[in-house]
């Protein structure tokens, strides 16, 4: 009995053991299959951000059309405008101002709305001077056809870790003075939506600044300066283009480069929406070249952004390429008539 004992544990060892050569043999297997494995994953989950920023955008679209048909083809835009404001004004404690432009205007009414719709409502949010709030803010006005709160995830890209920074946390944009930030969208608006397509000697004149955060704008002069400068009017007719306008885009490639690539770059493939409604992702330099159609008959004028990496953190711009670039779809030739894909000519 004893030695059919000891045969029966000896038998058991032999056939449930693995000697040190099996086991390094099965840990190179899984390592193995791990470095197979995990670069599929990795563009697995590239493209599930890609899907997502671009429904992100669709819902924008959706949105923004919807807007068109319940206020009688109108682009949406902040409807604030000189001697016309409303009601809300009161509600945030916002002074009324009757000689306040279209611009100032409109940047009492986004404020307006960011204390009144915030959670929790922030009622001590400033209003800043010589403030472009359509440019990053044009989703306000939209507020009654999306998720009906601010900030709104739902229109920042899914890798713009900064912005989502600063949603998740408030006191770092408010620390640096720029509060109104957390309130912001990825997406930008292109300036044809809420500028005249012609520049007018007596106002409404948008021209990028010394950097591209910088635009400067021309309000006019004399007793009536106010009425002239005109932001936002727009309608959906005055399209000429749709299918080939940039209405929104993502002013960095977030998707397809290794770092965040600003829209200009000739390697930039940046996500936007289309006048038409549809989204797509473009490459930058396949756009036309951009510019402005200036006061003076159809005379044109170039268009020409410097990249400067002045946002916190950082964007770093991805090579040691001349930093100046074509405006592109950001200053579509022509405006709203004009055409950013696709022609030879920008309209």
């Amino acid at each position: 009995m004893t030695g059919s004992t000891r045969r029966m544990h000896t038998g058991s060892d032999r056939r449930f053991g693995f000697t040190l050569i099996e086991l390094l043999v099965v840990i190179a297997i899984i390592a193995l299959l791990v470095s197979i494995l995990l670069p599929a994953l990795a563009k697995s989950r590239k493209f599930a951000k890609i899907v997502l920023c671009n429904n992100q955008q669709r819902q924008m679209s959706i949105a923004q059309l919807t807007y068109s048909t319940d206020f009688k083809d109108a682009l949406s835009a902040f409807s604030w405008l000189y001697g016309k404001w409303g009601p809300e004004a009161a509600q945030a404690g916002i002074p009324f101002n009757p000689t306040a432009n279209d611009l100032e205007a409109a940047s009492a009414q986004a404020v307006a709305w960011m204390r009144l719709f915030s959670a929790p409502r922030n009622t001590a949010i400033p209003v800043p001077g010589g403030w472009v709030p359509h440019i990053r803010y044009s989703h306000i006005p939209l507020y009654h056809y999306l998720a009906k709160r601010l900030p709104e995830p739902g229109l920042v890209c899914p890798e713009d870790y900064r912005q989502i920074g600063y949603i998740n946390n408030p006191s770092v944009p408010a620390a640096i003075g720029g509060v109104h930030q957390v309130y912001a969208s990825s997406y930008n608006f292109t300036p044809a939506f809420y500028t005249p397509d012609k520049e007018t000697p007596d106002g409404g004149r948008f021209r990028q600044g010394s950097s591209h955060r910088i635009f400067d704008f021309f309000p006019g002069s004399g007793p009536t300066a106010n009425q002239l400068y005109k932001v936002g009017r727009r309608r959906s007719f005055e399209v000429k283009n749709p299918s080939q306008k940039v209405w929104i885009f993502d002013e960095y490639d977030r998707h397809t480069q290794k770092v965040d690539t600003y829209f200009t770059h000739y390697r930039a493939q940046p996500t936007v929406i289309m006048a038409d409604g549809s989204t797509r992702t473009i490459r930058s330099h396949e756009a036309n070249l951009g510019g402005y159609t200036t006061s003076a008959g159809f005379q044109t004028a170039n268009a020409a952004i410097s990249y400067a990496p002045n946002e916190f953190p950082l964007v770093p711009w991805p090579d040691t390429s001349n930093m100046v670039q074509d405006g592109r779809f950001r200053w579509t030739l022509g405006g709203l008539k004009g055409r950013d894909v696709g022609g030879a000519r920008g309209f």
